[in-house]
């Protein structure tokens, strides 16, 4: 849904935008960011350079401007919604709404995300993906365990390694053209997030099969 802000705004700019953006995506999975001019922008989206700079400074305030909006729609895609289960049993195996959220909206933006992730890793919105994953996963871990004696080891640490292995997988994801649905992509990954890799640790299967084999101990 478009803004207060955009509805005021003329409908040939958020057109020429448009327009401008689009070509920045189409580049950038054609080729490097360092090879792509604001020429070659303005060609694309059939428009002068001029009315180019019209709207932007430079290539780089076009991206920034991308980067805001998509990270900004990435945030309010996982924050806590009216529909959302007041109560919500994570052992059940079933992915919160939230996560199904995240994995939708990289697949309605998945043609971004490719280009500014896997065609390109552009380090400012690397980074600002991964600000926006800190905050989730933080604001997850310290509501549902605030006991930092229950936690596997100490709460930043938790925290980094989770967030990376986030980062990760919506980069494999998107990588490899979304091979799972982004129902089965959240529920592996919040159980994965929760349970770990094993459903029964390998030192515990190990224990089971020598206590079967030793019934005497």
């Amino acid at each position: 849904m478009a803004s207060e802000q955009q509805q005021r705004i003329d409908p040939r700019v958020i057109r020429t935008q448009r327009l401008l953006k689009n070509a920045l995506f189409d580049l950038l999975e054609e080729q490097n960011y360092e090879q792509v001019t604001v020429q070659d922008i303005a060609d694309r989206a059939t428009v002068k350079r001029a009315t180019f700079y019209l709207h932007y400074n430079d290539k780089q305030d076009l991206v920034n401007q991308c980067i805001d909006e998509l990270l900004a729609e990435l945030s309010e895609s996982i924050r806590n919604s009216n529909d959302d289960p007041i109560q919500f049993d994570f052992s059940s195996g079933q992915a919160h709404p939230i996560f199904i959220r995240m994995f939708k909206h990289v697949s309605e933006r998945f043609r971004q995300y490719q280009a500014l992730l896997v065609k390109n890793r552009i380090a400012a919105f690397t980074a600002g993906l991964l600000d926006v994953l800190h905050n989730f996963i933080s604001e997850g871990i310290n509501m549902t365990e605030p006991d930092d004696s229950n936690l596997s080891a100490r709460r930043e640490v938790v925290i980094k390694y989770v967030e990376a292995a986030f980062l990760e997988l919506i980069i494999w994801w998107v990588e490899n053209q979304m091979p799972y649905k982004e129902e089965e992509m959240a529920e592996m990954l919040m159980n994965l997030s929760i349970l770990g890799p094993y459903r029964v640790r390998p030192f515990d299967k190990i224990k089971q099969m020598e206590n079967k084999n030793n019934p005497e101990g």
